[in-house]
């Protein structure tokens, strides 16, 4: 059996521990999004806030940098690193990798290609064939088209992985190839044909906060209930399926089927959120393994309850944090949230690299 997550034990083992670990995170989170919303180019008093947030109009120009900017924001944020974190657990499980997240199986690559060509698409023939003034895009297919391109990019890579039985080190390497080249086309499709769109593109590949606002968030939101619902509820499959294939299958646990389903809801999750933000690095890497220390730090096993529940938490503050961080480091400018996860991510996953070795 693979040593990176145990299997399943309730809830209620080690209960006042993991209670006292939650609330210890949960209140971090409070923290930061009260400094979120406090913090950036204009700072806010909590006083202000306070009143912004009583107030049932946009009165004063407080009101308007929190409610049009800040409060969507940083919301918007936690719930990004809620489905980062989600995915990266859901695949380090079925996969049996630690070094797995959205990634590995070209999810980020294949969503962001399928919004590149959509978005750039609907530019040529509005501008260019009907001769429109200017070009509109309806943004609440965006979570679907991107489920789309990771839906094909990870189906490519199943099928390349299928007569090894979808072997973990098997999808682990065609994941990283067919993600190599996705990204290749996406910078090749927007600096050859982006016009218009090539610096938001840009930006948006980086991973930006930047301009989101309630409409982004209502767009995720919906695939964010279905995506935890349905996380928890695979979570005894979830369990066995971290057993080798044979092990599973004497359990009676129909493996392709379950890894596929896993496999999908994973990939909705990373898709929906790569569409509203772009992609997030090694969120998806860094959270599991951080909920996982934080478990074994306080003595409680990693059982996937645990840390599901654990990086929920560590997934919207890390996100959150790096948000802050990005708009405040060399304010009033700002630094794409996905460059700071990037870097956070890049020396963990060296030393995971190390350690297998």
């Amino acid at each position: 059996m693979n040593q990176s997550f145990a299997t399943h034990t309730p809830l209620s083992t080690k209960a006042w521990p993991f209670y006292v670990l939650m609330m210890v995170l949960t209140a971090l989170l409070i923290s930061l999004f009260i400094a979120a919303l406090c913090m950036g180019s204009v700072p806010l008093s909590l006083n202000e806030v306070w009143q912004s947030l009583k107030a049932t109009a946009i009165l004063t120009s407080e009101s308007d940098i929190l409610w049009q900017l800040r409060l969507p924001r940083s919301v918007l944020a936690m719930v990004v690193g809620v489905h980062f974190a989600l995915a990266g657990l859901i695949l380090q499980a079925v996969i049996r990798n630690p070094l797995a997240d959205p990634s590995i199986l070209g999810v980020n690559g294949g969503a962001s290609l399928a919004i590149v060509l959509c978005l750039l698409a609907v530019d040529y023939v509005q501008l260019h064939l009907l001769k429109l003034s200017d070009a509109h895009f309806d943004f609440v297919w965006l979570p679907t088209i991107a489920l789309l391109g990771g839906v094909l990019a990870t189906g490519l890579v199943l099928k390349l992985s299928w007569r090894q039985q979808l072997q973990p080190n098997q999808l682990a390497l065609n994941g990283v190839a067919i993600g190599a080249v996705l990204n290749a086309l996406v910078m090749w499709a927007i600096l050859a044909w982006g016009g218009n769109r090539t610096e938001t593109s840009l930006i948006w590949l980086a991973g930006s906060l930047y301009g989101r606002d309630f409409s982004q968030l209502y767009l995720l939101l919906p695939w964010t209930f279905v995506g935890v619902v349905g996380c928890f509820l695979l979570l005894r499959h979830l369990a066995i399926l971290q057993l080798d294939s044979e092990a599973a299958q004497t359990l009676g646990l129909n493996v392709k089927r379950w890894r596929l389903v896993s496999l999908f809801i994973a990939v909705a999750l990373a898709a929906s959120a790569t569409a509203v933000t772009g992609p997030l690095g090694f969120v998806g890497l860094i959270v599991p393994h951080f909920a996982k220390a934080l478990l074994a730090r306080f003595g409680l096993g990693a059982s996937l309850p645990h840390l599901m529940i654990m990086c929920i938490l560590s997934g919207a503050a890390l996100t959150l944090a790096a948000d802050i961080a990005s708009r405040t480091l060399i304010s009033p400018l700002e630094i794409p949230t996905g460059t700071l996860t990037t870097l956070m991510g890049i020396p963990i996953l060296l030393l995971l690299i190390r350690r297998q070795s």
